[in-house]
């Protein structure tokens, strides 16, 4: 028996917003300010953790001890520059192809939901003018376990009231894929990586999105 769509839940930077730069810039800074590196493939893996966790790994990587308060400071002077760098977007920020995916996904009368670790996503769905078409966006500051344990994916299907075995999930981090897959949902990845290429549909970039090629991909699963 094939299965019916009827969710998709959504990670938010490098899915449905070209965040990914301004995340690697951000964190960069701060990487700069404790002495440590922090590359393109850093960004990759921890993209979409929890800040704390963030912090805590550039932490480990420095040659002195870094207190629990001063990752406190860092990970809050992280939230700014990364907010300083979003302040400007619009809606041409968004995705190739998201856009025109998402408005059909609503015009199928699929439920949406977000799924991000960022506490940004809010203000810039609001500014690229399509925050009510999500039904559910879980706040990160409520969970107790960040990606990639999937807690965060599970919150938004029961928020959306979705069995999770009718539900979607799209991510470009390698973290969140994880998380998705340790799930009954159907895992959608966004990039190159051999992780990401793991998932049930991978796909290189957003504009690969058809509302059409989603459904029959889920239809086929198992």
């Amino acid at each position: 028996m094939k299965r019916t769509l009827k969710a998709v839940i959504f990670d938010f930077d490098g899915v449905i917003a070209d965040t990914v730069e301004h995340y690697y810039e951000a964190t960069k800074r701060i990487a700069d300010e404790l002495g440590v590196p922090y590359t393109i493939d850093d960004n990759l893996r921890f993209q979409g953790i929890p800040r704390k966790v963030l912090m805590d790994e550039l932490s480990n990587r420095c040659s002195r001890d870094v207190t629990e308060e001063e990752k406190l400071l860092l990970g809050n002077k992280k939230g700014e520059y990364y907010r300083e760098l979003i302040a400007e977007f619009t809606k041409g920020d968004m995705l190739p192809g998201m856009y025109e995916f998402l408005f059909h996904l609503k015009k199928s009368g699929i439920k949406m939901g977000i799924a991000s670790s960022s506490s940004n996503a809010p203000f810039l769905l609001e500014k690229f003018g399509i925050k009510d078409w999500f039904e559910c966006i879980v706040d990160p500051k409520k969970l107790k376990n960040g990606k990639p344990d999937p807690e965060i994916f599970l919150t938004a299907a029961d928020c959306l009231g979705v069995p999770y075995e009718s539900c979607a999930a799209v991510e470009d981090g390698e973290a969140g894929l994880k998380g998705i897959m340790e799930t009954q949902m159907f895992s959608v990845s966004i990039g190159n990586s051999a992780t990401l290429k793991q998932a049930e549909w991978n796909v290189p970039s957003t504009d690969y999105l058809t509302v059409e090629e989603l459904l029959s991909q889920f239809a086929n699963s198992k």
